[in-house]
């Protein structure tokens, strides 16, 4: 099995956690390559990067991070993010020639089971699996798709990277970064699918594999009248994937404000964080402060003493058409 992370030195401890629970809980694979895009990575944490893989008896490769913008020849507007969500991207010209599979997963999420069936799963026709993101359709037709098309999460990937080097797709990917001037709604993600979907080379999986902390926040009814997806999963997965997920996405969520690894979080799965920190070798590093600007804080609080029904309704408002209104709109201006 090979698997694909990414970090910053800040976000090293993080990622350590991440890759302790995938060791953790894949003693069933024959073997584990961990390949660990390295930005900046200090040689500290790069020891307990081995050390750590060491312990499972599996394999750690670092390798350098490329230079997006010098690629793509244009400056990559990257937001709130950092560069290196970029670079998953890119991975048929950063992983060695003979990886034709990898499983790409964000730092911020814990594996809580065997990644066996994803990692055997028959793409067919495809060329990528990832979960149905759960937005309205003018995320899609904001990148030129049509509303029956997939629209993904980034979180977690399986990869056919022989596909990707017959199809050249890092060339289109780069078209389509240079077109959009580097600025993309949701950076990596836009790019993927607006490229991968609108041929139709993506196949959705179930939910569990990329549950996301807005799934936790709300309940499935809320879900839905909060994203307003045209075309979405069902009670049923949504239940199987709140209850049991295989791989939880700590992603940042305006309800809940704060992720585990800040002090007073009250995610349901914190302590699923919590437990493989404490058998990683970051296990006594301090929790993160709350350090979000003033103005997230008041945004959390404020939609958690509304009253339910004007919340959602707000939310719902801005996320579902205004944000990619205003999105699609900047983008016409810059084309």
């Amino acid at each position: 099995m090979n698997v694909v992370y990414s970090s910053s030195d800040s976000y090293a401890p993080i990622a350590g956690v991440s890759i302790c629970s995938l060791l953790k809980n894949n003693t069933d694979a024959d073997e584990i390559n961990i390949y660990m895009i390295d930005n900046n990575i200090s040689a500290e944490n790069k020891q307990r990067f081995e050390n750590l893989a060491n312990e499972y008896k599996r394999n750690i490769i670092f390798i350098p991070q490329p230079d997006l913008n010098k690629q793509a020849g244009v400056d990559i507007e990257v937001g709130r993010w950092n560069i290196s969500t970029f670079f998953r991207l890119f991975l048929c010209t950063i992983l060695p020639d003979d990886i034709d599979r990898c499983i790409y997963l964000d730092c911020d999420t814990v594996i809580r089971h065997s990644l066996k069936d994803l990692w055997e799963l028959d793409l067919g026709d495809k060329i990528v699996a990832a979960v149905d993101d759960c937005r309205s359709d003018r995320y899609k037709t904001e990148l030129g798709l049509p509303t029956d098309s997939t629209y993904t999460n980034n979180g977690v990937l399986l990869i056919d990277l022989g596909s990707w080097r017959k199809m050249n797709v890092e060339k289109d990917f780069l078209e389509f970064i240079i077109k959009h001037n580097g600025d993309i709604t949701y950076v990596d993600q836009g790019v993927l699918n607006g490229v991968l979907a609108k041929r139709n080379l993506v196949m959705p999986i179930h939910t569990k594999y990329d549950a996301m902390t807005i799934f936790f926040d709300f309940n499935f009814k809320d879900l839905l009248k909060v994203r307003r997806p045209e075309h979405h999963l069902s009670e049923q997965e949504y239940n199987e994937a709140v209850g049991d997920p295989y791989i939880i996405h700590y992603t940042s969520c305006f309800m809940s404000g704060t992720r585990p690894w800040n002090e007073n979080n009250n995610h349901p799965f914190k302590d699923d964080y919590l437990k493989y920190k404490s058998i990683s070798p970051w296990r006594d590093f301090p929790q993160y402060p709350d350090d979000r600007k003033g103005s997230k804080k008041a945004m959390t609080k404020v939609c958690n003493i509304m009253p339910k029904g004007m919340m959602i309704a707000g939310i719902s408002l801005v996320h579902s058409k205004l944000y990619p209104m205003v999105r699609s709109f900047k983008g016409k201006r810059q084309g």
